[in-house]
């Protein structure tokens, strides 16, 4: 199963998206950094935008810088017209945080930076374990679906075998 981990932010705040990346790079979790994760010579714009679309989770590392980039701003703005969950980091001490994703509980890696990441990747791995769980109950469904048709074209068969007795 694939976890997609779309990471937001400025370029002027590369450190702290590498310390993240490290941090998720030890699990089963595919993160997108477009520094990293688009070739030179490929498209940024659709790029970006079909990670956000493929992504399971949205996370934005919200800065002064970050307020300052036209692109941070877009990519929040797509994640929240697709509904994507939204975790957002806050790099910089009384900063808040933007438009649609002004009411959500976010992480503060001012504070305590290695607390904060260390928090954003055990909530990642949670979102993982729960499409992993949602994926495996929609099996055992299916699953069951199959046995209770079986039973079902059982039953109907045994019902035509007496009926032409």
């Amino acid at each position: 199963m694939e976890f997609n981990v779309f990471i937001s932010y400025s370029t002027q705040d590369l450190q702290q998206v590498k310390a993240l990346e490290k941090q998720l790079s030890n699990t089963p979790i595919n993160v997108f950094v477009a520094e990293h994760s688009i070739l030179p010579s490929e498209e940024l714009t659709s790029e970006i935008s079909g990670a956000i679309k493929a992504c399971d989770l949205f996370i934005v590392l919200w800065s002064k810088n970050a307020k300052d980039s036209d692109w941070v701003s877009q990519e929040i703005g797509k994640a929240t017209a697709l509904n994507k969950k939204i975790l957002p980091l806050v790099l910089d001490q009384d900063l808040s945080l933007p438009g649609f994703v002004s009411g959500l509980k976010y992480l503060s890696v001012a504070k305590d930076p290695e607390n904060s990441l260390c928090e954003a990747t055990r909530i990642a791995l949670i979102e993982y374990n729960k499409k992993l769980s949602g994926i495996e109950n929609l099996k055992a469904k299916k699953q069951k679906e199959k046995e209770t048709l079986l039973k079902m074209g059982l039953g109907a068969l045994f019902l035509w075998a007496i009926s032409q007795s």
